[in-house]
């Protein structure tokens, strides 16, 4: 009976996402400039939020770490997506392997936070696999012949390097490799950041917590809206001028432009404070962003903005700050992006419940060929990535 309810609720999900297509099969072209945006069902819809757990979250690449926390052999880092834990460890044949965080015994977590180990231990009953994920010792195996020790391993998940500094991690272990699929976004990176690959990582540089404003985390977050959306109006200064009139004591929007491209996107501007200094924020999709102010001692930061917590909240991720191994951490730019930060807040989740309108379906997205602050050219882009992933059968 629990079986046959369940396949029904798979049967159901399938017909919702299915009944969406033929309803509203109009989804954002190829060409952003003649484009509608999402359906407002996207934003709403549990089981398109389902979906994109299952085929775009699952399927995608994810932020992991460093990899100068995974140079000697046994030395691992462990993250998490959603409710699945992995670890990603480098072997004694010098290789990273990764795998789902959890003992194939009773289901325990076997490594917590970063470090370093000889085997992997659980825990709980003591099984121990080696830096391969094979089972190597269970107590009393010899006497249990439901036990095959040369079968039982570890289930392994995709590991890559980008940049040869960070270390992502993708569920599915036939996707293609990441690291040859970026290219052009390492290569813009090492043009803007000409000594990307001599940063290591360190501590970001503490944030001043304004007495009446707080953070930044603080007040941005969380969002009563759904994660695309938070997405969306970040990649997006179309609504800046309206909506943070104080927007430019960060960065300027004269020169300010936007580019849209497969699996990422680019904002660049001039930012005050420095003379000829530019603040530039990449964004690597679904939802990671890399940030610089180039002027600045060269420094990345590197942020997972959007972390779905159901289909209408938003919370803030986890990330990482790379810096040259003799800066002092020091910067030229106090920059405070807490207002800015509880204006966008307030923006999404007006956006959110107008998502439940019955005067509203979907829109369309804005477009300037000069890639300038009207554009919403990288919306767009991002827009498209979605539903590569989800909305079709």
């Amino acid at each position: 009976m629990v079986f046959l309810s369940s396949i029904q609720g798979i049967k159901s999900r399938e017909s919702t996402v299915a009944d969406l297509q033929l309803i509203h099969p109009k989804l954002p072209s190829e060409d952003p400039a003649n484009s509608v945006t999402l359906h407002k069902s996207y934003y709403t819809n549990p089981a398109i939020f389902e979906q994109e757990k299952q085929d775009l979250f699952y399927k995608t690449w994810h932020y992991a770490g460093w990899v100068g926390d995974l140079q000697e052999p046994g030395q691992y880092l462990t993250a998490s997506l959603f409710d699945q834990h992995v670890i990603i460890i480098r072997g004694r044949d010098g290789e990273l392997a990764g795998f789902h965080n959890v003992c194939k015994h009773r289901g325990h977590t076997l490594l917590n936070g970063k470090g370093r180990v000889t085997r992997i231990t659980c825990p709980y009953h003591s099984w121990v696999y080696d830096l391969k994920g094979q089972l190597k010792r269970a107590r009393a195996s010899e006497t249990t012949p439901a036990l095959d020790m040369e079968r039982m391993q570890l289930t392994p998940i995709n590991v890559d390097v980008v940049a040869g500094l960070f270390v992502f991690f993708n569920l599915d272990v036939g996707a293609p490799a990441l690291d040859p699929q970026l290219t052009d976004l390492v290569a813009d990176l090492e043009q803007e950041i000409p000594q990307l690959k001599d940063l290591v990582h360190a501590n970001a540089p503490q944030e001043e917590s304004d007495p009446e404003l707080g953070t930044f985390i603080e007040n941005a977050y969380p969002v009563n809206a759904n994660w695309k959306i938070v997405m969306e109006n970040f990649l997006e200064c179309y609504h800046c001028r309206p909506s943070h009139p104080d927007v430019e004591a960060l960065f300027t929007l004269g020169d300010l432009t936007y580019e849209g491209h497969d699996l990422w996107a680019k904002q660049k501007s001039s930012v005050a404070g420095i003379e000829g200094g530019k603040q530039i924020f990449w964004t690597l999709f679904p939802n990671l962003i890399l940030s610089t102010v180039v002027g600045e001692k060269p420094h990345l930061s590197v942020f997972i903005f959007a972390v779905p917590d159901g289909p209408t909240r938003t919370l803030p991720g986890y990330g990482g700050y790379y810096q040259l191994p003799d800066d002092d951490g020091t910067r030229i730019l106090k920059q405070n992006f807490n207002q800015v930060g509880a204006e966008d807040k307030a923006l999404c989740e007006s956006a959110q419940r107008g998502m439940t309108s019955l005067g509203y379906d979907q829109g369309v997205f804005m477009y300037a060929p000069d890639k300038s602050e009207c554009t919403e050219e990288a919306s767009h882009a991002f827009s498209r990535f979605v539903v590569k992933y989800v909305g079709r059968n």
